[in-house]
C-alpha cells in the first residue's frame, strides 16, 4: 500500500503530517516511522486551500500506476482489513473496471 496525503495546514498551529510526533529513533513503531517509504505528502499552507476540489486534484496527480487506487478525505475512518475487503468486493464482481 502506498499513501498519499495533502496536507493543508494552518503553520505553526497543525501538526504536519510529514513528520512523526517522535523522533524515529525514539519511537520507532510510529506509522510514520515504519512506513515512511509508502507515504508521499505535500503540504501546503491552508490559507491557499480554495476548498476540496485543488486537494483532490493535487492527490489525483499523485497516483502513480498502482493496480488499486482510491482516495478519501480525511474525516473517512477506516476499519482493520478494510483494504483486503475492497479488494475481494470488487475482484467479486468479475469486471477488473468495476466500481
Amino acid at each position: 500500500v502506498r499513501v498519499g496525503v495533502v496536507d493543508q495546514i494552518v503553520p505553526d498551529e497543525d501538526f504536519s503530517c510529514e513528520s512523526p510526533i517522535k523522533p524515529c529513533d525514539d519511537d520507532p513503531d510510529q506509522a510514520l516511522c515504519k512506513h515512511r517509504d509508502a507515504v508521499d505528502v505535500y503540504q501546503m499552507d491552508a490559507i491557499y486551500a480554495v476548498g476540496p476540489v485543488f486537494a483532490r486534484h493535487v492527490g489525483h496527480r499523485m497516483y502513480r500506476g498502482e493496480y488499486y487506487a482510491m482516495q478519501s478525505d480525511a474525516h473517512v475512518t477506516f476499519t482493520k482489513g478494510w483494504d483486503v475487503d475492497i479488494i475481494d468486493q470488487q475482484e467479486s464482481t468479475g469486471d477488473e473496471m468495476a466500481v
